[in-house]
C-alpha cells in the first residue's frame, strides 16, 4: 500500500509540474540583426538576434516562432532554427542528426 501511495504521490507532482519547457536556439546566419516573436499562446515576445549570433528561447513544445521567413514554426521541443535574415534555412528537431 505504501508503494502505491508513494507512485501515485510522484504522479500528482508530475502532472502539476506540466509540460517541460523546451529552450529553441534561433541562429542568425545574416550580416544584419533581425527580429522573431514568440506565441506562447497567452502572451507574445519579440526577441532580436545580432547577426551572426544565436539566442535560446524558452517556449514549450507547441510555442510558435515567427521570423523574417514569414509564417509561425510550431515548436517541436528543443529545435535548432536558422535564418538568413529573409528565409528560413534550416529547422532540426530533437534526435536529428545535424546535416
Amino acid at each position: 500500500m505504501k508503494v502505491l501511495t508513494a507512485v501515485a504521490a510522484a504522479a500528482f507532482a508530475l502532472a502539476l509540474a506540466g509540460p517541460a519547457a523546451a529552450a529553441v536556439t534561433v541562429k542568425n546566419t545574416s550580416a544584419g540583426e533581425f527580429t522573431v516573436g514568440v506565441d506562447l499562446g497567452n502572451s507574445e515576445k519579440v526577441e532580436t538576434i545580432a547577426a551572426g549570433k544565436e539566442i535560446k528561447v524558452d517556449c514549450p513544445e507547441g510555442c510558435g516562432i515567427t521570423g523574417p521567413w514569414g509564417f509561425s514554426w510550431k515548436v517541436k521541443g528543443d529545435d535548432v532554427i536558422s535564418s538568413n535574415g529573409e528565409s528560413l534555412i534550416s529547422v532540426q528537431e530533437p534526435g536529428e542528426k545535424k546535416k
